[in-house]
């Protein structure tokens, strides 16, 4: 039987895996749409900014109650993953979480294009 800490590093290694591989991914389609090799970097980490952007812009754009509920939505799967990485020591449903999460931010991202 595997010791409790050893399920979650390998859960932890195997997410890093997945982020490394979304980022590649990332760069490659952002870089073939035209768009810069930033936006590629930032894409799948956008979710966790767009709240405090939208709230920094709260007064002075009219869409911001949108931006801020589709952050909240990216950050919402994000910590989905976290807890399903670190309390229910869920492979599956860890890696989905994050995939939805990494997808997420990168349509929105696409649609600030």
């Amino acid at each position: 039987m595997t010791a409790a800490s050893t399920v979650k590093a390998s859960i932890g290694r195997s997410l890093l895996i997945q982020l490394c591989i979304i980022e590649v991914v990332s760069i490659i389609f952002f870089t073939r749409i035209g768009a810069s090799v930033l936006g590629g970097i930032m894409a799948p980490l956008w979710g966790v900014a767009l709240p405090f952007v939208a709230l920094a812009d709260w007064s002075r754009v009219p869409s911001a109650p949108q931006i801020l509920v589709a952050g909240c939505i990216a950050v919402l799967l994000l910590v989905a993953a976290m807890t399903a990485w670190l309390y229910f020591r869920s492979r599956l449903s860890a890696h989905a979480a994050f995939a939805l999460y990494s997808l997420f931010s990168m349509a929105m991202l696409l649609g600030f294009k």
